[in-house]
Formats: structure tokens, C-alpha cells, sequence
């Protein structure tokens, strides 16, 4: 068992983006720690995305909502609405939106942990 876990973890690190991509979603989360539940996309989706919203009211407190989702598109990068501050983080390897504040770049350690943890996951449920 060890070896072929150890196998299918060696692959899906080599492989660019194995399907069916996986990405951490979530809605509107006080914590990141909070936000880290795996999902399975639909097959056109190529992205993971996190979306940062400051809904602060002090202006030296700022207070954040983290939502993370699977997306076929990047959307547009970062905008102020109104008094919220919204930035918008795109990646396109699979559980590359672990970190919550930025989704463009993850040290592969954290990486591993993630792919671990969702090859853990979907043996844990396929049985």
C-alpha cells in the first residue's frame, strides 16, 4: 500500500495538471484554516482561484473574508468596489490556492502537504 502511495504521489507531482483538477474551495471565511476544504472541478475549469475581500471598518484593523473556488477563467485581478477592497489570486496547478492571501506562488513543501492530504482524502472516501 505504502508503495503505491508513495507511486501515485511521485506521478501526480510530475504530471502538470492531472484530471480531474483539484482545487481548495470555500465562501467567505474569516481564516484561512478555515478554508480548506478539497474539491473536484468540472473538467473546463483550469484554475483555482482565491478572492480576498477587506471588509474592515477601521482603517489600521482591516478585517478579511477569503473565498476560494475552481474556475475556467482568471478573473479581472484585483478592484475597489465602493469601500471594499477586492484581490482576486489565480493559479493553474492543482490545490496551488492552499495560501489565502496569495494564489500565484506556494513553497513546495506546502505543496506536498496539499497533495498528501487530498490523495489521503479520496482514498478515504472511495472506500
Amino acid at each position: 500500500m505504502k508503495t503505491t502511495l508513495v507511486t501515485l504521489l511521485a506521478a501526480v507531482l510530475c504530471v502538470e495538471q492531472a484530471y480531474p483538477f483539484i482545487c481548495y474551495v470555500c465562501q467567505e471565511k474569516e481564516s484561512n484554516k478555515n478554508c480548506l476544504t478539497i474539491s473536484l472541478c468540472a473538467k473546463e475549469d483550469k484554475y483555482c482561484v482565491t478572492v480576498r475581500n477587506n471588509i474592515g471598518t477601521k482603517p489600521n484593523k482591516p478585517k478579511y473574508v477569503i473565498s476560494k473556488m475552481c474556475s475556467p477563467t482568471c478573473p479581472a485581478t484585483s478592484q475597489q468596489q465602493n469601500q471594499t477592497d477586492q484581490r482576486v489570486y489565480c493559479c493553474e496547478k492543482p490545490l496551488c490556492n492552499v495560501n489565502g492571501v496569495s494564489g500565484k506562488q506556494s513553497s513546495s513543501g506546502v505543496m506536498f502537504l496539499g497533495v498528501l492530504a487530498s490523495i489521503t482524502y479520496i482514498f478515504a472516501c472511495g472506500r
